[in-house]
């Protein structure tokens, strides 16, 4: 018996791939079929070798495709499902550029459905306990005669969490039970407005309206001024990011760079998906695959200039202000409305959230109207009471979902 065949994808079979001008997956592996010639044999392909679409199209032409890990052993297609969805680079091919009004990332073929994030086993929602806590319970926020809006919320190593507001920070033990965050002399109190909050096992990051703090939970927090911009200016601290796999340096998104990782300028939000792949939404309405993947989606509007002509200004970006992944998706909050992407098609609904997170059983909680909902697999959305006034911020822990707004902060039970 011979050997499964191995066929190579060269750069003008991709190009001629896509070229085609809708872009759907079936066209663009339509192209490439003919280019391959070999396509319908079986193959074997050694994973890290190739691209992942060369990957892909193998394993879509043909069911019966082997594909062969470093060890030489034939892999089950979950693990195969795994390896590409862990690749940077298969974002940017699903999606299909250029970017767009009309990128939909369109794959309507059912033998591509496997290539899906897998989506968690639905499990019944249980709400337990409301915890609320008031200013008095929350020292470290000076706000003077006004009520402060938490609106930074981050986990902390046992159980710990950090609450930033617009004049502050506390941090809570596992037990509930807060403390100031101890600014370093010389930290004036304009100068703890929380823009960005992050916490790792070494450390507690913080961004503020001025300066970028780091704690590592021992000795005093540490301290330097957000560098200049090219307007005579200082730049701001937007989002944070855990650090890449084998890194140990946080991502930061600054509005005129992305320190600590290659992407855009102007990052609003990011989120990872299990396989630890960040994304990440910028002010001019893209998402994109960090270190490597580039964009996938653009939310744009376009105004009619006048009734009647059709004329239309140019596209503007809508920013991507929230990002989660929950319940096998990538969410985002953008242009009015709520969208997800599969990792094959994106859907879109009305209202745009204003905070997105996932609670530790993989459900989507997010803030719309000024209450909390939470998006089951058995029916309609939940409404959960918090007792927060105008809730803010969202933030899912193991075993509660934590909720920050203006004059309190609630933790919510969830199993």
């Amino acid at each position: 018996m011979s050997p499964p065949a191995r066929v190579h994808v060269g750069r003008q079979a991709l190009e001629t791939a896509f070229a085609w001008p809708s872009g759907t997956a079936a066209e663009l592996l339509a192209a490439t079929d003919g280019a391959m010639g070999a396509v319908r044999a079986r193959m074997g392909v050694p994973l890290g070798n190739v691209d992942p679409f060369h990957v892909r199209a193998a394993l879509v032409a043909d069911p019966q495709a082997i594909v062969v890990g470093c060890a030489g052993r034939p892999l089950s297609r979950d693990a195969v499902d795994a390896t590409l969805l862990a690749s940077a680079g298969m974002a940017g091919i699903l999606a299909f550029q250029p970017l767009g009004p009309v990128a939909r990332a369109v794959i309507p073929d059912p033998a591509w459905t496997w290539l899906r994030w897998r989506r968690p086993e639905p499990s019944p929602l249980r709400i337990g306990r409301v915890r609320r806590f008031s200013p008095a319970d929350l020292p470290g926020h000076e706000s003077g005669d006004g009520l402060p809006t938490y609106r930074c919320l981050a986990g902390l190593p046992r159980g710990g969490i950090a609450i930033g507001s617009d004049c502050g920070l506390s941090i809570g033990s596992a037990k509930a039970e807060f403390r100031a965050f101890p600014w370093p002399a010389g930290a004036r109190r304009e100068n703890r407005r929380v823009e960005a909050l992050l916490g790792t096992d070494r450390e507690l990051v913080v961004g503020t309206q001025q300066a970028l703090f780091t704690w590592d939970y021992r000795a005093d927090p540490r301290a330097r001024k957000h560098p200049a911009d090219a307007d005579g200016g200082y730049d701001d601290l937007l989002a944070l990011a855990l650090p890449a796999p084998g890194n140990d340096r946080v991502r930061m998104a600054w509005r005129t760079h992305l320190e600590g990782a290659v992407g855009p300028a102007d990052i609003l939000a990011f989120a990872a998906d299990p396989h630890r792949v960040l994304y990440a939404g910028t002010r001019g309405g893209e998402v994109w695959v960090v270190d490597g993947g580039g964009p996938i989606r653009r939310f744009v509007s376009e105004r009619v200039l006048r009734e009647g002509d059709g004329a239309r200004e140019p596209a503007v970006g809508r920013p991507v202000r929230h990002l989660a992944f929950a319940a096998g998706r990538l969410w985002a909050a953008a242009d009015g409305g709520l969208h997800a992407f599969d990792g094959v098609s994106w859907t879109s609904e009305a209202g745009e959230p204003g905070a997105l997170t996932a609670d530790e059983a993989g459900r989507l909680w997010f803030i719309r109207e000024g209450r909390v909902w939470v998006r089951t697999e058995e029916g309609p959305d939940q409404l959960v009471e918090t007792g927060v006034s105008r809730p803010w911020a969202l933030l899912g822990v193991p075993g509660a979902v934590w909720v920050g707004g203006v004059g309190g902060v609630a933790a919510v039970s969830v199993g």
